[in-house]
């Protein structure tokens, strides 16, 4: 029986007992397929409409939300890739492409926070009563 274990071991590494799987892989590749072109076409949509945000924004706040946007969307799309490809490379690059949307939306934040500080304050003074 222990002679039998590395052979087992084996064969299921290198996915030979695994045929049932392969099965249902193939049943489901037509709607994944499908599935994921669809949200390959709703996350290029979205990013074609926050990319129109960021160049006609009114103001930079605008802009700068558009791109965390952007960032979150490109990663969904590269998740998308990922599941449609049948790779687990592309799940590192939608991890860095996230949290480099995450740094530079907090990076632009604290430019538009400093920017704001340094503005001269358009707060009407209080009255005085002189009653």
């Amino acid at each position: 029986m222990l002679d039998l274990l590395p052979t087992i071991l084996i064969a299921a590494a290198e996915g030979h007992a695994a045929e049932p799987a392969g099965k249902a892989h193939s049943l489901m590749a037509g709607p994944l397929l499908l599935i994921t072109q669809v949200g390959v076409g709703v996350l290029v949509l979205g990013i074609l409409l926050c990319l129109y945000r960021m160049i006609k924004g009114p103001h930079l706040a605008d802009r700068v939300l558009a791109g965390d946007t952007v960032a979150m969307l490109v990663a969904g799309l590269v998740v998308m890739l990922a599941i449609k490809y049948d790779s687990a490379l592309f799940y590192d690059a939608a991890l860095v492409v996230a949290i480099l949307g995450f740094v530079s939306t907090v990076a632009f934040a604290q430019y538009i926070g400093a920017k704001n500080k340094s503005a001269p304050e358009m707060t009407p003074e209080p009255e005085e009563d002189t009653a």
